[in-house]
């Protein structure tokens, strides 16, 4: 039982530390557009579009029957805080966070910076619940 435990520890780790990284990459652009602002957070327009249509093709049903807080605690919560608010490995506070439904999907499905890919580690619909839930966060 020792050794169980002791595997799933370094399971957890090791996904922690893949899951947080250890680069450093802050970058943040603001682009005005004619009347808007909005902050960049680093994902490409072919991202943005795919994002887009992710969430375009996406089961409706099968999103809502994901419990996106859970995978936040699960995924997420590590690096981000559960509630959203801490930083840690260069972590952005996502309870302060502006970035749209698609820049979420994109950064969560194609990882950026520290934050590693989740393309193939859960699935499209889950990624959308956990950009979904990340609105809760704000409350």
């Amino acid at each position: 039982m020792k050794v169980l435990h002791s595997i799933m520890t370094i399971v957890v780790v090791g996904f922690t530390i893949v899951a947080c990284g250890t680069q450093s990459d802050k970058k943040s652009t603001r682009v005005v557009s004619s009347e808007i602002e909005i902050e960049a957070i680093g994902q490409s327009d072919e991202q943005i579009r795919l994002a887009k249509s992710l969430i375009a093709s996406s089961d409706a049903s099968k999103i809502k029957a994901v419990n996106a807080k859970k995978m936040f605690k699960n995924y997420c919560a590590v690096c981000h805080g559960r509630k959203g608010n801490l930083e840690l490995n260069g972590a952005e506070k996502l309870s302060k966070s502006s970035a749209s439904l698609e820049q979420r999907v994109a950064q969560i499905y194609f990882g950026k910076g520290t934050m590693a890919p989740f393309k193939g580690i859960i699935k499209n619909e889950e990624i959308v619940a956990v950009a979904k839930y990340l609105d809760e966060l704000k409350k």
